[in-house]
């Protein structure tokens, strides 16, 4: 699949959002008052990652099932051309820091008895 990129406008425009989630992340870990003077930074760290993989997993997670979602019941064999039905397959993906469980359309043809993976340009209109 072709990778894509992003304009950096769009990116920090959710750069920004995620900064202001963060800022309700710090106010439910520690009040409205904010940390104490007990609290070290690697405390805040902490939050800080954890909130950050919770992001990471969610948007990605999200996406994926989106995606997967814009595929439909059935895909053409890549072979034959015959209509094969989309199962879906929890496979594990892994990114720096968080791991998100996937569930993969995946195919199979009973003419030709090939299994495939739909490609993602297949849900997009022609």
């Amino acid at each position: 699949m072709a990778r894509r990129e992003l304009p950096p406008e769009l990116l920090q425009e959710i750069r920004d959002l995620a900064a202001g989630w963060g800022k309700i992340v710090a106010r439910r870990a520690f009040g409205d008052q904010g940390p104490g003077l007990d609290v070290d930074f690697d405390t805040m760290e902490q939050v800080a990652r954890a909130a950050a993989l919770g992001l990471t997993e969610g948007a990605l997670a999200t996406s994926l099932q989106q995606q997967a979602g814009a595929l439909g019941a059935e895909q053409s064999c890549p072979s034959c051309g015959a209509p094969c039905p989309v199962r879906r397959q929890p496979r594990e993906l892994a990114t720096p820091g968080a791991t998100v469980t996937h569930d993969e359309p995946v195919c199979h043809c009973p003419a030709c008895r090939r299994d495939f993976f739909p490609p993602a340009a297949a849900a997009a209109p022609g």
